[in-house]
């Protein structure tokens, strides 16, 4: 009898849990120049000698990026991100999301990126297109806001 009790209440559960999937099957594919490898070169029109920041928008809707601010390393924050028409905007692994959306732009050639943070005073990031060196993507992953309280760039 107990064999046959769990028996149903697996196969309850395992109906409960089919039920509840997401509605987004994990597959979306981000179509955008976005997508690729940015070395950031200047930050409200300055070049910034200290701190250094690499990002990696990937086609699936997922992002990486390495940051050395603050940090005598890099350290890498990962998320997923969304583009709507110009408009960009993430949310980091831990759930939170970036302290803006940001406005972008590419250049004709795509080779530069410019983002203008949506918030009140808007700072502007420009970045090129530049594969992200191997040492940079060893950097160690923080999953969490908490970790450190690091300074997030996005």
């Amino acid at each position: 009898m107990k064999k046959y009790i769990y028996s149903l209440f697996a196969a309850v559960l395992f109906l409960f849990s089919a039920g509840c999937s997401k509605d987004d099957d994990g597959s979306k594919n981000i179509d955008s120049g976005v997508v690729g490898e940015w070395h950031q070169t200047k930050w409200s029109n300055e070049a910034y000698a200290d701190f250094d920041v690499y990002v990696e928008f990937q086609s699936d809707g997922t992002f990486n990026i390495f940051q050395k601010v603050e940090t005598p390393t890099f350290v890498c924050y990962s998320g997923d991100f969304a583009v709507n028409g110009a408009q960009l905007s993430g949310r980091y692994r831990d759930g939170e999301p970036w302290g803006a959306s940001y406005a972008f732009e590419l250049s004709g050639d795509g080779k530069t990126l410019t983002m203008i943070s949506q918030t009140d005073k808007a700072e502007e990031s420009v970045y090129t297109r530049t594969a992200i060196p191997e040492e940079v993507r060893n950097a160690p992953e923080v999953r969490s806001a908490l970790s450190g309280a690091l300074l997030r760039i996005f």
